[in-house]
């Protein structure tokens, strides 16, 4: 009888984490395939605004932080919209948060890059000026 009880106890225990598993933790790939082609459009919309911000160096190192700053958010838009349809399709809260961040942290670490890039390059061109100037 107690071999019996344990059994089904466990068997109880065991099925509701299952259950309910199963019910919240829906992936990208469970949605429908016209909300997955949005999901990429989401993606590749953050990535150009991304891109294009790029293009609009800032022109010098004491507003870099800002510069990047702005472009950070005026693209952060997209991400709102991939979590809101994320979240229509009960798609996993945490794969959605981990997803934006990923996006997010891979933007920010190109767009430093970048940035120091032209700061770097910017410093060199004011140095050889400087050392042209100098020698004549």
């Amino acid at each position: 009888m107690k071999k019996i009880v344990v059994s089904i106890s466990a068997a109880l225990l065991f099925s509701l984490p299952v259950i309910s598993f199963a019910e919240t933790n829906k992936i990208p790939a469970d949605m429908p395939e016209e909300a997955q082609i949005a999901m990429s459009g989401h993606l590749t919309n953050y990535n150009k605004c991304m891109m294009q911000s790029r293009l609009s160096n800032s022109k010098n190192g004491k507003d870099a932080q800002q510069h990047a700053d702005k472009i950070m958010s005026g693209c952060e838009t997209h991400l709102d919209d991939l979590g809101e349809l994320l979240a229509k399709h009960e798609v996993d809260a945490g794969l959605t948060e981990g997803m934006k961040k990923t996006m997010r942290s891979r933007a920010a670490r190109q767009l430093m890059a970048r940035t120091m890039n032209n700061l770097a390059a910017q410093a060199a061109a004011v140095s050889n000026a400087d050392k042209m100037e100098a020698a004549k």
